[in-house]
Parts: C-alpha cells; sequence; structure tokens
C-alpha cells in the first residue's frame, strides 16, 4: 500500500512543478516536443524486424559458369579454329623449316628464304600498283567530299535536301565503279573480259527487273519535276498522309495515326499535293428563322477578330461570306479562313466551339430537330346519315363503272361484194361517159 500512495505524491509534484513553470518555458518545451514529432512522422525509424537476419552473400559465377551449353561449344570451336589458322600462316610462311622446298619454290621463288621475304619482295615489285590505287581512293573520297559540300550548299529548301541527297548517292556508286576499274587496270585485271560479263548479266537483270527501272525512271522524275518534296502533305491513291521518303524505287506515306504507306514509284499516277498553298476552312452558323439575319450577322462579324486571335493557326484574316444555305429548318451564316493543310482539322473544331459559344452568348436561336406530339382525337364523333351514305355509294358506283365500247359491225361477205361491184359499176359508167365527150 505504501508504493501506490509514492506515486500518488510524485504525480502531485510533478503537478505543482508544471503548473509553478513560466509561459515562455512552457512554450520552449511545446515548441521542442512538436518538433520532435514532425521529425518522427518525417523520417520514421525502422523497426526492429526479427525476420530481417544477414544473408550470405552469393559468390560470384566466373566467366566459364555463366555461359550455356552452345555457348561453351562455340567458343571451344572458335578457339580450335583460331589455333589452325595460326598454325596454318606459321606453316605457309616458314614451309622450308618443315621440308617442303619444291612447295616453297613454287610459292616463294628460287632462293627466297620464308614467306615474309617472298611478302616484302612482292610489295616492292607491286610499289606503284600499291600507290596508285592509294592515289585513286584518295581523289574518290576528295571529289565525293566536294560533291557534298556542293549539294550542302546549293540544296537549300526541302526540294534541295532531296536532290542534294540523290545526286550524293549517284556519285558515291560512280565514283566507286570508277575507282574499282581504274585499280583493276592497275593491277593487270583484263576489263575487256569482265565488261563482257557484266554486259550480259545487265542484260538479264534488265529484261527481269523491268518494274524495277521504270520504279527507279519514275523516281528520278518525281525528284526532278518537283511533284512532291519529304514534308508534304499528299494524297496518293486515296491514301492522306505526309511524305517521309523518297527513294528511287518507292515513296513512303505516314497518316496522322502513324501507319506508313510504300508505293511503288510507277504505279504513281495521280498526286494531290496539300501543302504548296494554305487550305481552306469554313464554317456555319445555324440560326432558327425567328432571328433577325441583320442581328445574327452584326453579331458574328464583330466577334470575327476575337475568335481569330484565340485560334492561332489562322494564316489569314478571318471573314464572313454571308448565307450559305436556307435549310428546311435554319438559316446558315458563313465564315471562312486559312491555315495548314495539317492544321485543318483542328482549326475547324475550334471554330465550330467559338460559333456555339457566341451563339450562346448573345443568345442565338440554334434549331435542333424535335417531336411534336398531338392530344387524341374524340372517340364519340358525329355519325354518317342515309342520305350521304347514298350520295357517296353512287358517286363511287359511277366513277369505277367502265366506259361503253362501240358495237362492232359484222362482217358480211355478200354485202360487201355486192358493194364492190356497184362501185365498180359506177366507175365503168364514168369512164365511158368521159370517153363519148
Amino acid at each position: 500500500m505504501k508504493k501506490p500512495s509514492n506515486m500518488t505524491n510524485q504525480s502531485q509534484s510533478k503537478e505543482t512543478d508544471f503548473h509553478v513553470k513560466p509561459e515562455a518555458e512552457l512554450e520552449k518545451d511545446i515548441s521542442a516536443e512538436e518538433q520532435k514529432d514532425v521529425a518522427k512522422q518525417t523520417n520514421p525509424q525502422p523497426q526492429p524486424n526479427s525476420s530481417d537476419k544477414p544473408q550470405p552473400k552469393e559468390k560470384k559465377k566466373g566467366w566459364w559458369r555463366r555461359k550455356t551449353i552452345g555457348q561453351k561449344v562455340s567458343f571451344c570451336f572458335s578457339m580450335l579454329f583460331f589455333a589452325l589458322a595460326i598454325f596454318l600462316l606459321i606453316y605457309m610462311n616458314d614451309l622450308r623449316a618443315f621440308g617442303a622446298d619444291e612447295a616453297a619454290d613454287k610459292i616463294y621463288g628460287k632462293g627466297v628464304a620464308n614467306g615474309w621475304i617472298a611478302f616484302g619482295n612482292n610489295v616492292i615489285n607491286a610499289s606503284e600498283s600499291i600507290f596508285a590505287t592509294i592515289v585513286i581512293i584518295a581523289i574518290c573520297i576528295f571529289l565525293q567530299m566536294i560533291v557534298n559540300f556542293l549539294t550542302r550548299l546549293f540544296g537549300r529548301g526541302r526540294r534541295g535536301e532531296t536532290v542534294g541527297a540523290l545526286i550524293r548517292s549517284l556519285a558515291k556508286y560512280v565514283f566507286i565503279i570508277l575507282a574499282i576499274a581504274i585499280i583493276c587496270g592497275f593491277w593487270g585485271v583484263d576489263l575487256q573480259s569482265i565488261l563482257a560479263g557484266v554486259g550480259i548479266v545487265t542484260l538479264i537483270v534488265g529484261l527481269g527487273c523491268q518494274t524495277l527501272i521504270q520504279d527507279v525512271i519514275a523516281g528520278l522524275f518525281i525528284v526532278f519535276d518537283d511533284y512532291f518534296a519529304v514534308g508534304d502533305m499528299v494524297i496518293i491513291d486515296g491514301f492522306r498522309g505526309t511524305i517521309s521518303d523518297i527513294g528511287l524505287k518507292s515513296t513512303k506515306l505516314q497518316d496522322a495515326g502513324g501507319n506508313i504507306k510504300s508505293i511503288n514509284n510507277s504505279s504513281i499516277t495521280t498526286v494531290v499535293n496539300l501543302s504548296r498553298m494554305d487550305s481552306i476552312v469554313t464554317a456555319n452558323l445555324s440560326a432558327g428563322y425567328n432571328e433577325d439575319p441583320i442581328r445574327v450577322e452584326g453579331i458574328l462579324i464583330k466577334a470575327l477578330p476575337e475568335i481569330q486571335k484565340k485560334i492561332p493557326a489562322i494564316t489569314d484574316t478571318l471573314t464572313y461570306k454571308g448565307i450559305s444555305e436556307v435549310g428546311e429548318n435554319d438559316i446558315s451564316y458563313m465564315v471562312l479562313c486559312h491555315c495548314k493543310e495539317a492544321d485543318r482539322f483542328q482549326v475547324t473544331r475550334d471554330l465550330n466551339r467559338e460559333l456555339l459559344l457566341l451563339a450562346r452568348q448573345y443568345d442565338i436561336q440554334i434549331v435542333f430537330p424535335q417531336i411534336t406530339v398531338n392530344q387524341p382525337d374524340p372517340v364519340n364523333r358525329p355519325k354518317t346519315t342515309e342520305d350521304q351514305k347514298k350520295i357517296s355509294a353512287e358517286t363511287i358506283a359511277k366513277m369505277r363503272a367502265l366506259p361503253e365500247e362501240p358495237e362492232k359491225e359484222k362482217f358480211d361477205f355478200f354485202r360487201r361484194a355486192r358493194d364492190l361491184a356497184v362501185n365498180e359499176a359506177t366507175d365503168l359508167n364514168n369512164n365511158l361517159k368521159d370517153g363519148r365527150k
């Protein structure tokens, strides 16, 4: 019983001490406790967990153990071929040390000790050809650099870049072919037989690749006639997109969804280029017949400058073009502007939105489809009299009656013969009278 009494006394003493503290010290203690609470919340200390035990470190595997069985087998074979190649190189360069003097005389020449000396002699003998080869390669590289510099200097704009890329590509292949031909001549290669074989191969390839040749020629005409360039928005075969690449064989288009279509150059017959000039965008404000057209036009014309400021994609002045249609339910007031083809759909959506907001702002009636529901007719209607029934029935019967057809005369053979005989006699009598006269 003594312990709880002591505890109560201690708590009372603490309470008295707490109340005795001045206000400044009390504020300091409270601020210190608040700072401790904030620090605990922002930087919580990790609680000890019995499950978190130090795990032993995994031993790193060596480079050989990390390989699969297939990789190990391929590595062994590659090492075997590498050792075999080194052995063959040593053997071929020192045949005399292995007792192959006859083979050494045929390969190195008589009196030549090993392959290194033979290689040095060959280099000295072919020094002119080697020097000519280096000079020809250097000249071709220098000429290619000049072509690249000139095409980039004068090839400004999209068309210039396209033509410049084509010229650089053609020049590169021409320089390579010329360099190979000249170098082969310096090394003593018979070019006539090679050219004859190349001509035959070219003839065979030309006959079998007529479509490819047509595509290449059409690609050259596309580039030089400037039908379109990279970056233009066009419509080809009903596909609308942006030209992403123009090659000698095909042209690639990319639409707004990222789809790419490749079209052979020879199959391009008609092209609609949408990027050479700004596209026209029209929008209509449809108002009801109850609205005064002059009021609507005044509001619309006055608001056009503000609408144009809200749509920066418009490239010229937004203008009012008048009443475009007098429809069954409404009157359409047209506005027109120009923009880039890539922005045409977005500008149309923006104009429709601004015209709708303008109509709501100035309480312009916008007509929309409505359904009118009428009350049903009453059941008790006046009954038909007998006189009305009679008149209606007689009239209907007269209208439905068929017209009377005239009676057809029956064919009488004897009567017809008598009439013909009388007519012939009369004519004969008249002729006799005329003859007497």
